[in-house]
């Protein structure tokens, strides 16, 4: 039976934002100062800040859910920094889409690691060794995977809601305006999306896990 969650029409993160763009707003139409652009910056502010719910597309535990909003930009093998060599399936999530984060599975978080650095343009290589990462550690309940977070040049900080612990599977965790996200899988699942598809975060299936028993995700 799939689950579903009321949350917050915009992310709380968000919130500041959007009261900032309503007072600027209030001001430009006081003062008569093209109250219409600051119209445009509030409904702006809105829809960047938006928080969808969302339901999994299928209901299967071994099912890999998209963890962001975006395109497929890449889908190869990769080794991780642990030396072992992984499918990595990279998502490019651009300014206008949903900015929310969500587990890809049911999982444990074990470690997070954050690497504090430039806001450069995702799409650069150099991005990957200077810019604003966060890696989760993570265990679920049919293999080990990790989560690369890297920011671009709007996003400004990655918000984490929880950087240890379980998390259900197409859970909220974090927040990214713009970037791209990484997703390190087994080499023995199962991917069934193709670069350039369009993913929605919890919702799209990237691929399954191959079945070989469940093994304890702490």
């Amino acid at each position: 039976m799939k689950n579903s969650t009321t949350t917050q029409l915009i992310a709380k993160e968000g919130w500041k934002y959007l009261f900032f763009s309503a007072v600027v707003f209030v001001l430009s139409i006081w003062f008569d100062i093209f109250p219409w652009v600051f119209f445009v910056i509030l409904i702006f502010t809105g829809y960047l800040f938006r928080n969808p719910e969302r339901l999994p597309a299928e209901d299967d535990d071994m099912a890999v859910l998209s963890p962001s909003d975006g395109i497929i930009s890449s889908i190869c093998k990769a080794k991780h920094s642990d030396g072992k060599e992984y499918i990595k399936v990279e998502i490019q999530k651009s300014l206008l889409e949903a900015c929310i984060l969500r587990a890809p599975t049911t999982l444990n978080i074990k470690s997070t690691q954050r690497r504090h650095g430039l806001f450069l343009p995702s799409k650069l290589e150099l991005s990957k060794k200077l810019g604003e990462r966060a890696i989760l550690t993570c265990k679920s309940s049919y293999s080990e995977l990790f989560i690369n977070i890297n920011a671009g040049v709007f996003a400004r900080k990655i918000e984490l809601f929880k950087t240890v612990g379980p998390l259900k599977s197409a859970q909220r965790f974090g927040l990214l305006v713009e970037g791209n996200v990484e997703l390190y899988l087994p080499l023995d699942s199962r991917v069934k999306v193709s670069v350039g598809d369009e993913v929605k975060a919890g919702e799209s299936v990237l691929g399954y896990f191959a079945h070989k028993g469940k093994t304890d995700e702490r």
